[in-house]
């Protein structure tokens, strides 16, 4: 009589594999933190993942050999989708990519449209009028990133000038060169002051890079924004480079909520995705002063950037710091922006509030007096005005 097998809904633990490729796991590596949350939730998962440890710990090959309950993988072949559906394992993915043929799984993934719309909006309160994306053609994330950023600028009846480069498909020993030389040649036909949107950090870095040996200055001729907020390459490319958040915890919980499910037995439709946004954009250096054409709101915003929180400038003494009349100055400013200089200046008064609001658990007093209201009265009252909802409402979505 044949052994009866245990009902995985009362399985004690669950065998399960999360599996980062090399270049993702600067910025992949949040996806832990979200795993671990859900775990904490009181489920039982051992976890088995590919970590170099020097030989001290015996190393874990998440490949199409490994057999275990259930897998959360950013990239993997046909091959290994199809040794892993024959074996029964549970698979989340959590890349926008995945193989031409065989079997596809559940994802969990950033909303990359809605990434493209965060800069956009972004790269809009600089002033811009030109914007570029880099775009590899043979990935899905590119093309939904492009998407989400030039839907979002066409209702400003702005364009997108694609930089297409299909680095994906260049030998690995000839990537670099090639990548270097396309853009180069690109970038070049660009009409500074160009906001540069790049489909990921890596590409940050290459636009930088391409821009600089074209003899344009960042961010004063091209202002360049990533995505993933990987903080090696970020940091460590000059200027450093602002970049959309990777939401990594939340994605981690997520999947492994997802993946729980299906181990216990719940159908899931191979096709679902759950897309989780971005945390928004940590700035940098890469997107700062810009040079507009008009050279006295190009010196009044980054005199507004450069102030202190807590005694942000009047309209009145930014015209007496740049020269110019308050009336003068609030004309200019309607030319070049949309927008006068009073609402700059709370705009990036209620971004920096903003910041606060999400990185700390401060009280909104202690918020207050950081931004240099006299209490938390008088900061919701600026805040509701300015964002369109109270402080509370936006750190709780």
């Amino acid at each position: 009589m044949a052994a009866k097998l245990p009902d995985p809904a009362t399985k004690p633990f669950f065998r399960v594999g999360v599996r980062l490729t090399d270049w993702a796991q600067g910025f992949g590596n949040r996806i832990f933190g979200g795993v671990l949350d859900f775990i904490r939730s009181g489920v039982q998962f051992e976890l088995e993942f590919e970590q170099p440890s020097g030989g001290d710990i015996e190393p874990v090959k998440l490949d199409k050999h490994w057999d275990g309950d259930g897998l959360m993988v950013f990239r993997y072949t046909q091959e290994e989708a199809e040794a892993w559906k024959a074996r029964g394992i549970s698979v989340v993915n959590l890349s926008s990519e995945e193989p031409s043929k065989g079997p596809v799984f559940p994802r969990v993934t950033m909303d990359n449209q809605r990434c493209g719309r965060m800069a956009a909006d972004h790269l809009l309160t600089l002033g811009l009028k030109h914007f570029a994306f880099w775009h590899d053609p043979n990935r899905v994330y590119s093309h939904e990133r492009l998407e989400g950023f030039r839907q979002r600028l066409a209702e400003e009846n702005l364009e997108v000038e694609v930089i297409s480069i299909p680095s994906s498909t260049f030998p690995k020993n000839l990537r670099a060169r090639q990548i270097e030389e396309m853009g180069k040649r690109q970038i070049g036909r660009l009409q500074p002051p160009c906001g540069l949107f790049a489909k990921d950090d890596i590409t940050a870095v290459c636009a930088i890079r391409a821009a600089r040996q074209c003899g344009l200055r960042i961010p004063q001729d091209i202002p360049v924004l990533g995505v993933s907020d990987d903080i090696v390459y970020c940091h460590a490319t000059r200027p450093p480079i602002s970049s959309l958040r990777f939401p990594g915890r939340a994605i981690g919980q997520a999947a492994a909520e997802l993946l729980h499910r299906m181990m216990r037995g719940e159908t899931v439709a191979p096709d679902t995705r759950i897309k989780v946004p971005s945390l928004g954009v940590v700035v940098r250096e890469s997107t700062g002063h810009v040079e507009l054409p008009d050279p006295i709101v190009s010196a009044a915003l980054n005199l507004i950037r450069k102030a202190d929180p807590k005694e942000p400038l009047t309209a009145e003494e930014l015209g007496r710091r740049v020269g110019a009349s308050r009336e003068a100055l609030r004309v200019r400013f309607r030319e070049a922006l949309g927008r006068t200089p009073k609402e700059e200046i709370d705009r990036i008064r209620a971004e920096h509030a903003c910041e606060l609001l999400k990185r700390t658990n401060a009280t909104l007093q202690k918020i207050a007096a950081d931004c240099g209201f006299n209490g938390s009265d008088e900061f919701c009252r600026f805040f509701k005005r300015v964002k369109g909802v109270t402080p509370g409402t936006w750190r709780n979505s």
